[in-house]
């Protein structure tokens, strides 16, 4: 982190460099079975998912949380925050671990070059956003966590 409470930008460069080795539809598939079987709210929440549109929607997700470490600007993640809020999807911020262990793990199985260098640098890249979705979990006026 610097000293302004963002992520180094090389951290960012790290996690982006391992995300192109690790791409393709394998990796995303790999991603959903080890998060569905993580939870069984997680599995509930994916019952009527079509995954060809998850995987692209996650592929852009993931570039979204990347480029909000940079610089964090709001609207860049709003509308997948509202999206997962308590309003729509109902994503509890308890879950949210998950998904990052669950895209941690995966990161290790499809990166040749991974390390415990580059998995810090992803934990480093995707918690400023994280951080932001959870904040956006409203339920009755509050924020509420599941986990």
């Amino acid at each position: 982190m610097t000293s302004t409470g963002r992520p180094a930008v090389e951290q960012i460069l790290i996690a982006e460099e391992s995300y192109r080795r690790c791409q393709g539809e394998s990796f995303f598939q790999a991603f959903y079975k080890r998060l569905l079987s993580t939870d069984a709210p997680i599995h509930h929440k994916f019952e009527h998912t079509d995954f060809d549109r998850q995987n692209r929607l996650l592929q852009h997700g993931i570039g979204l949380l990347f480029i909000f470490a940079k610089r964090p600007n709001p609207t860049l993640l709003e509308r997948i925050a509202e999206r997962h809020s308590s309003h729509d999807l109902d994503i509890p911020p308890g879950l949210y671990p998950h998904f990052v262990e669950s895209l941690i793990q995966t990161v290790r199985e499809f990166d040749p070059e991974c390390t415990d260098e580059v998995e810090a640098a992803w934990r480093t890249a995707v918690t400023p956003g994280i951080d932001f979705m959870r904040g956006r979990y409203k339920a009755n006026g509050t924020v509420r966590d599941a986990g």
